[in-house]
């Protein structure tokens, strides 16, 4: 009896969290699409990314609902940017599900766009990752092999001596306009020469 009104219990907190995460975006007028911060990434180089930009999108290969979709309009827009920006702005997929095939998420991410770098990462290395970019992630209780996960966008910006988380994208669909605006911001920004 015990263990069916926790599992019930764990069901319709599962069943809020999903409907707040489809809900919320029609209760945030335009201007709150994103969060600007400076918060310092205490981690390795992020990826050893030599771009001095990186949007990152944690997601799991295979991923048809949430994945799917967001890394589609990611790989239509990037296109769109001046070859110049490109050069110095990366898009990574991290996946979540920790795959035995290690070139999967690279596979997976470059199904969108050939720039794009799909990264796999060891579960040591994938808790850190998770922890400081404070990403949901749990295996679902209603598909086997799928995952709830949240579904920001993350714009980090490389400094000669740190990264910096610099802007969160919580909304979709992504309001393009304001992240080229923001991109343009950060490869602006005076900084010291990165050795790649």
């Amino acid at each position: 009896m015990k263990k069916r009104l926790l599992y019930l219990l764990a069901f319709l907190m599962i069943f809020a969290l999903s409907a707040l995460v489809v809900l919320l975006p029609s209760f945030f007028p335009q201007g709150l699409s994103r969060v600007e911060l400076h918060q310092e990434i205490a981690l390795e180089r992020v990826l050893n990314g030599t771009r001095d930009v990186e949007l990152v999108f944690f997601g799991y290969s295979g991923c048809v609902d949430v994945c799917t979709p967001r890394l589609e309009s990611l790989g239509k827009w990037y296109p769109t940017l001046p070859a110049e920006m490109r050069k110095r702005i990366g898009i990574r997929f991290i996946d979540l599900s920790v795959p035995e095939a290690t070139d999967l998420p690279h596979i997976f991410a470059t199904a969108f766009h050939p720039e794009f770098k799909g990264v796999y990462l060891k579960k040591e290395a994938l808790k850190r990752y998770t922890e400081t970019f404070n990403v949901y992630f749990s295996s679902s209780l209603f598909r086997s092999g799928e995952y709830d996960h949240s579904t920001h966008l993350y714009a980090v910006k490389r400094y000669a001596d740190t990264d910096r988380l610099r802007f969160i994208y919580p909304l979709y669909p992504y309001d393009f306009v304001q992240i080229e605006q923001d991109l343009r911001q950060l490869l602006d920004e005076s900084r010291e020469t990165l050795s790649d």
